[in-house]
């Protein structure tokens, strides 16, 4: 029987619309006699799933004694008893990893002193880390495959297609960080099978390029075979040839960590343990990694992402800010671009720093900013704590977490944070089915969103220059505007009936390219920025766009006055990567200049049934003038305007359901009290006054009856 359900629009939790709401519970760490009531609050505060992990070092402390109860921190199978008697769904995380600030990840210390040899190695073969190993080394696949048979023992009869509250199951945690984070990717020659033809880098080459000297003319090399290709330790930025070996290796890299998570999910599926399957991307910035890993698992898997906003005196602020809107925003977009409900894995519950502190406004702030912003599910990480099994934490020994419920069972502060959300989920449950409204669309290319390590230097505009210039410029613009965005990837056809805007690197590939051209050519509008791309993510040629306008000639890193003089807005500063197009394709017309030469920085142009624009220039959002010009482009465009907000500081999001509902947040995430004004679809809302760091919603459906 199938109790939790979902699509690429949102969750059904019992045959009904319903925000998956999960708290991180440790059966290891809270004492056995507060379960029940632990679990009761949860249910009070409108959580209906609990998360735990199933550590490893725990549950087998020495090599083939594995234990599962005997004592309340290993009894399992009573936390899942008392977990179906409260009414409750469950989502185990067995690993192999947990992380959950344990000794060695969660790994027990037998498997990393007893066999060294399954620890991941940097590009020079040396292991850069105590308890990082290598996912796919036969050695560590074979100890971990005994763990996961032991694991599907306890939870079999569990399951919820035997009834039972286990709802989903998680391979893993957070997958690469062990390696990215502490060293680098994992260059182990045995798992990767360096020097072999049958070696899965070989194979992995074979698969890309058909013959040997296809990748010698790629690679500008004169290798023999394919097992004598061995990984670059870096890129030469200037050397094409170069940058692509190391954009292959991060390929191949990923390529292993899909083998990997799909291998877990065979051992999952040979034990019979059936439903739902998922993985955490460790912070929005990661979810563009893991194409290939959905593509892998194919249905029934559910990829999320985790969403903190303080850990610790690291983080670059220590409450929600726009800025962490703004990624909040790509993160749920690019899971939808995947086919996933966005769903925050590990949405902050508390911090394993005390300090800086997480205070009730600034959790709410965040719970709400995320539901705002596109999430449908959300894991309170950690709802509650507890003593650590002994000997296995590595920050405390009581892990209060500085938690929604603390380790000794007292509600925390925040708890009532977590009340007035769990409120709001509960009674906005249409919005599984519902989309947040956006004016316009925001293209991008998965490769632009990871090409940082291996871009090319010397192109006018590269892919992490791009990637900045959509995140601090564009969406922050946008958000900042009447024009709300939508980040879509144009691998599938954009909706031809709102307008789309490209942050163009130099380099688009061949296909994306087309996508555009068909996009206007059947009657779209686009905006390209700042440049049009001539080359494809193999460096090879490719201007199909810069064709398709007539081939302008421009001018990249052209100077120019301190302004931009836009046609109906004026004079905007602060424009960085200026062009100038020094002929302007036939039937074009100039929509922007230089205010001090005159020279051309934007034109617009006819393309079959649609129009294409493009400007010459980038910036990131700091003057009310950028947000201006970008108003006028949409308006240019034919986008319809969403929410209009006096106040351009304060982010606003509309959701607008299947039966008529509207809801409309207010976002204010700053430490000073705000007011605005607000119009919604040519509505006048009136004036509101924000609280500092408070996020207002307002039921449209029902306005003056009901919101907050």
């Amino acid at each position: 029987m199938r109790n939790l359900a979902f699509d690429k629009t949102g969750f059904r939790i019992d045959g009904r619309d319903a925000y998956l709401v999960s708290g991180e519970f440790h059966y290891f760490r809270v004492p056995r006699a507060d379960w029940r009531n632990r679990m009761q609050l949860f249910l009070d505060a409108g959580g209906n799933c609990l998360a735990t992990y199933v550590p490893w070092l725990i549950h087998e402390p020495a090599e083939g004694d594995i234990r599962f109860g005997g004592e309340d921190s290993r009894d399992l199978r009573g936390f899942l008893m008392l977990a179906q008697e409260m009414g409750l769904k469950v989502l185990l995380r067995p690993g192999p990893y947990q992380y959950s600030e344990l000794v060695n990840d969660g790994l027990p210390e037998w498997l990393i002193e007893n066999y060294p040899e399954i620890l991941a190695r940097d590009i020079d073969g040396k292991p850069f880390r105590h308890s990082s190993v290598s996912y796919l080394h036969p050695t560590f696949l074979s100890k971990a495959r005994i763990y996961y048979r032991a694991f599907a023992e306890q939870v079999r009869p569990f399951m919820a297609a035997n009834g039972g509250p286990v709802s989903m199951l998680q391979v893993d945690n957070e997958l690469g960080g062990i390696h990215v984070w502490f060293g680098s990717m994992d260059y182990h020659a045995e798992t990767m099978g360096f020097g072999r033809e049958d070696g899965r880098y070989a194979e992995w080459l074979r698969a890309r390029y058909g013959r040997i000297d296809r990748l010698n003319a790629a690679y500008n090399t004169a290798f023999e075979t394919f097992a004598q290709v061995l990984p670059p330790a870096r890129a030469v930025r200037k050397n094409i040839a170069s940058c692509r070996r190391v954009r292959d290796y991060e390929d191949f890299y990923r390529s292993t960590l899909a083998e990997y998570a799909s291998l877990l999910a065979k051992w999952l599926r040979e034990d019979g343990l059936s439903g739902p399957i998922c993985h955490n991307s460790a912070n929005p910035g990661m979810n563009a990694l893991f194409t290939e890993t959905v593509k892998a698992m194919g249905e029934d898997f559910l990829l999320g992402s985790d969403h903190y906003y303080n850990l610790d005196q690291n983080w670059a602020q220590n409450s929600p800010t726009p800025q962490y809107a703004l990624r909040i925003l790509e993160s749920c977009d690019t899971l939808r671009a995947m086919g996933m409900p966005p769903t925050v894995m590990e949405l902050p519950g508390g911090s394993p720093s005390d300090t800086p502190p997480i205070l009730p406004e600034d959790l709410l702030a965040c719970y709400m900013t995320n539901a705002a912003l596109g999430a449908k599910g959300v894991n309170y990480y950690v709802y509650t704590g507890g003593p650590n099994f002994p000997d296995t934490g590595t920050t405390c020994d009581i892990y209060d977490y500085n938690a929604l419920v603390h380790a000794d069972g007292r509600p925390n502060e925040t708890y009532a944070s977590l009340k007035t959300f769990g409120d709001f989920m509960r009674s906005h449950g249409w919005m599984q089915r519902a989309h947040r409204a956006a004016s316009v669309q925001v293209g991008f290319e998965w490769e632009l969103l990871r090409s940082e390590a291996w871009d090319p230097d010397g192109q006018a505009f590269t892919g992490a220059q791009a990637q900045r210039f959509m995140e601090r410029g564009v969406l922050y613009t946008l958000m900042c505007s009447k024009y709300a965005p939508e980040l879509v990837s144009l691998e599938a056809a954009p909706d031809i009936n709102r307008p789309l805007i490209i942050p163009c690197a130099s380099t688009m590939s061949v296909r994306a390219q087309q996508t555009v051209i068909d996009f206007a050519e059947r009657g779209g509008s686009v905006l390209l920025m700042p440049v049009l791309p001539e080359t494809d993510w193999n460096g090879e040629p490719a201007a199909l766009l810069k064709a398709a306008l007539g081939d302008p000639e421009i001018e990249y890193g052209a100077q120019i006055g301190p302004a931009v003089r836009v046609e109906g807005v004026g004079r905007v500063f602060r424009i960085e990567n200026p062009a100038v197009c020094t002929v302007l394709p036939k039937n074009a017309c100039a929509i922007a200049a230089d205010d001090r030469s005159g020279r051309i920085m934007g034109f617009e142009r006819p393309l079959g049934k649609g129009k294409v624009f493009w400007f010459g220039g980038a910036w990131a959002m700091s003057t009310f003038p950028q947000a201006e010009m970008m108003e006028r482009f949409a308006e240019r465009m034919g986008a319809k305007p969403c929410v209009s907000s006096s106040n351009r500081h304060l982010f606003t999001s509309l959701w607008e359901g299947v039966e008529g509902q509207r809801t409309l947040f207010i976002m204010n995430l700053y430490s000073g009290a705000q007011s605005t004004q607000i119009e919604v679809r040519g509505e006048v809302l009136g004036e509101f006054r924000l609280a500092p760091m408070e996020v207002r919603t307002i039921d449209l459906h029902g306005y003056g009856k009901s919101g907050r």
